[in-house]
């Protein structure tokens, strides 16, 4: 089955309106509608934002302070 993919916006009425698709007059098609992932410029600041955000976090940059040599070598879980 060939598919056609295009995108179109919906008129103040509420009305969506097709024109030039592959489709011989008369062809049954099948219609699925979903709004687009548009995002805003703000949104994607924000977005990379928390990102980067996470991603600091994660190098985990921060000291933890000293440890002991009991809680680098001697763990219970490999014993």
């Amino acid at each position: 089955m060939k598919a056609y993919e295009t995108s179109a916006t919906v008129d103040a009425e509420g009305q969506l309106r097709l024109s030039s698709v592959p489709f011989a007059p008369g062809t049954q098609v099948e219609v699925t509608i979903k709004p687009t992932n548009e995002m805003t410029s703000e949104a994607a600041a924000e977005c990379a934002a928390r990102l980067l955000a996470a991603l600091d976090q994660a190098r985990n940059t921060q000291a933890v302070g000293p440890l002991g040599r009991e809680q680098l070598y001697d763990r219970d879980v490999l014993r």
